[in-house]
């Protein structure tokens, strides 16, 4: 089976820890962006934190998840890491493919969704129930990501249920 050399794993590895915390540093803002005051007594203000929003997770978010999946992906195939070999693996590997489809298949679509109402209603959209409950759902979801992927951070470095150390 093809290895890669350590040059390249170390490469491999720093691009994967670039884009795993490019990632991390997206939902880490998405949920802090709620604190931000806008200026509800105009529509606009309403509409700039939604596109914010939108293109922080459209453009920067989703970027840095495919790469972590991708460089993760390599990494795992091409050196003794594997995909199961630690439990710590596993849990990487769960939350990022989670946090990949759900992100694609349901928070994506749902971000797109309230900026369009936030487009066209401006103002009103704090009263139209899909944008409020869409917004909480984004808020809350940028708050458990930021915790997910904290968690794999940290299960990186202490590398709890390695299989090393079972032995």
């Amino acid at each position: 089976m093809l290895k890669l050399s350590a040059p390249q794993q170390k490469t491999l590895k720093s691009l994967h820890i670039i884009t795993s915390g490019l990632w991390l540093s997206s939902v880490l803002l998405l949920a802090l962006l709620p604190l931000v005051p806008i200026d509800e007594a105009s529509g606009e203000g309403i509409y700039t934190y939604r596109l914010i929003f939108h293109f922080i997770d459209t453009y920067v978010l989703t970027a840095a998840a495919v790469l972590t999946l991708l460089t993760g992906l390599i990494y795992s195939m091409l050196t003794k890491w594997g995909f199961f070999r630690s439990g710590w693996l596993v849990y990487k590997w769960i939350v990022t493919l989670g946090l990949v489809l759900v992100g694609t298949f349901y928070l994506g679509p749902l971000s797109a969704r309230l900026l369009e109402i936030a487009a066209e209603e401006r103002l009103s959209a704090l009263r139209d129930p899909a944008y409020t409950t869409g917004d909480a759902v984004l808020a809350a979801a940028a708050l458990i990501n930021t915790i997910l992927l904290a968690l794999a951070v940290l299960f990186s470095v202490f590398k709890p249920w390695n299989r090393k150390a079972e032995k």
